[in-house]
């Protein structure tokens, strides 16, 4: 990272084809500790939003901001009381609230200094400053091509992906920003990108449905978002082919799977029975794939369709 002036150009110079390599994450600080948890790019945002919650924003740290933003004509010095919030917590906690006092100082907070702040951050070798420009672009106008370039390249490496998903989100074209990212991605940043992908044309939905679950951390996180962005219960009802039976079917097995995330607890009984029923009619159909697992799942769990499923078994 020292041959580099920021993550940026680090991430930029680590691009091929548009894509960082599979094996590419971002340079962790040494530790002595060999016990120490180090995070894989992205988990320590991605665990906190899906299992831990986000705590409550003091009054204390509410006026950190306040006070940061107070030092707005010195950026160096705002980055550094920042850095004081961001010692503990991550920035990801701090999003709404930093917006808020942004939008509701906006006669105070003068808008050439801010594009300066935020253009300093994006530059910067620290994660947690890069986050914090990020946060503030959000709310600005529309960039222009130069700077979005910036942000998809922030957004190739899963420690960003969901910060830069966020500010493509604003973007006149962001649902096709965030596909591209989407598909780009593979960790944190697919499970980020996925649950915020609208499932606008066929070709987005065709994706979602053969590789919106295929992620490098658990196929579960995006299960029950890929089922119904796809509305997968419609489609068991119409002609589909092998290849959807597949995908289909390995969408249901993260269902069944479940543990903490939403799984088919999400589901109604009558409404989860109904879609099961279709599926083991397709499956009469399609001779594709090794579902015995997921036919023993749903033989435990709906005993009204344990005859069918013996039988397809």
């Amino acid at each position: 990272m020292s041959e580099y002036n920021s993550i940026y150009e680090l991430l930029a110079a680590n691009t091929v084809n548009g894509r960082l390599p599979d094996d590419f994450s971002l340079p962790k600080p040494p530790s002595t500790d060999p016990t120490q948890l180090r995070w894989a790019d992205g988990a320590m945002d991605g665990v906190s939003m899906y299992h831990m919650g986000f705590p409550k924003i003091t009054d204390e740290q509410m006026q950190i901001i306040a006070d940061a933003f107070k030092l707005l004509g010195d950026p160096a010095k705002v980055m550094q009381k920042m850095a004081e919030l961001f010692t503990d917590t991550s920035p990801v906690v701090f999003i709404d609230a930093i917006q808020k006092y942004i939008m509701e100082n906006t006669d105070k907070l003068e808008l050439d200094k801010m594009v300066d702040l935020t253009f300093r951050c994006l530059s910067s070798k620290i994660v947690e400053m890069v986050k914090f420009g990020l946060i503030i672009l959000e709310i600005l106008s529309e960039p222009d091509d130069q700077i979005k370039n910036v942000v998809r390249t922030l957004g190739l490496s899963d420690e960003f992906t969901l910060f830069s998903v966020f500010n493509m989100m604003t973007w006149s074209n962001g649902n096709d920003e965030v596909f591209a990212l989407a598909q780009k991605v593979h960790g944190w940043g697919r499970i980020h990108a996925v649950a915020r992908l609208e499932p606008e044309t066929k070709e987005i939905k065709d994706w979602l449905l053969h590789e919106g679950i295929i992620n490098s951390v658990l196929a579960e996180y995006s299960a029950l978002d890929v089922y119904e962005k796809v509305d997968i219960s419609s489609l068991l009802k119409g002609n589909i082919t092998d290849g959807q039976f597949s995908d289909i079917a390995k969408v249901l097995s993260s269902l069944f799977t479940e543990g903490p995330f939403a799984g088919m607890r999400a589901f109604k009984k009558e409404e989860a029975e109904e879609m099961l029923s279709d599926f083991l009619k397709q499956a009469e159909v399609h001779k594709t794939g090794d579902i015995s697992a997921l036919l023993g799942d749903i033989s435990e769990r709906y005993e009204a369709l344990s005859d069918k499923c013996r039988e397809l078994l």
